[in-house]
C-alpha cells in the first residue's frame, strides 16, 4: 500500500483540524505528521542541492517496514522517523531487519529530541534539527 505525504505539513494540519500546537502534542496522527515533516526535510536538501527525489518507503508482507530508504549511488540507507523525543531499542528494529536481510551496516534514526548520538553498531540517532 503507497504511503500518501503532503509538501505542507501546516495544511495536513489544518484539514484535521489542528489549529493550535498543544493539539498536535496529544493529536493520533502526530507521529504521521512527524515523518511527513522528516521526509521533506531529506527532499528539500535533495532539491537544493539540484538532485531528483531518491527517497522511498519499504515494507515487506508480514509487516516489517522501514520508514524512509534513501537511494545513494552505492547503497540504500535506512530511515526511521519517531516523534518521540526519548529514544528507545524499539526505534531500530525495522533498521536492523533492513541491514540483517541486505548485509548493511548502518542507517539513522530520526527522532522530536535534540540530542544527536552515534552507536555502535554504526546507527546513528539524529534530532530533527540535525536533518
Amino acid at each position: 500500500m503507497p504511503k500518501l505525504y503532503f509538501y505542507d505539513t501546516g495544511l495536513a494540519c489544518a484539514l484535521m483540524g489542528i489549529e493550535e500546537p498543544g493539539q498536535l502534542m496529544i493529536h493520533p496522527f502526530r507521529g504521521g505528521l512527524f515523518e511527513n515533516l522528516a521526509l521533506l526535510e531529506l527532499l528539500k536538501k535533495r532539491y537544493n542541492a539540484a538532485k531528483s527525489n531518491n527517497l522511498f518507503f519499504w515494507r515487506d508482507n508480514v509487516g516489517n517496514e522501514v520508514d524512509i530508504i534513501q537511494e545513494m549511488p552505492n547503497e540504500l540507507i535506512p530511515y526511521e522517523v519517531k516523534s518521540s523525543q526519548t529514544i528507545t531499542s524499539e526505534y531500530t528494529k525495522g533498521i536492523e531487519f533492513w541491514n540483517k536481510m541486505n548485509l548493511s551496516k548502518g542507517g539513522n534514526v530520526i527522532y522530536g529530541g535534540h540530542q544527536p548520538r552515534q552507536r555502535s553498531d554504526g546507527i546513528k540517532i539524529l534530532g530533527i534539527r540535525n536533518v
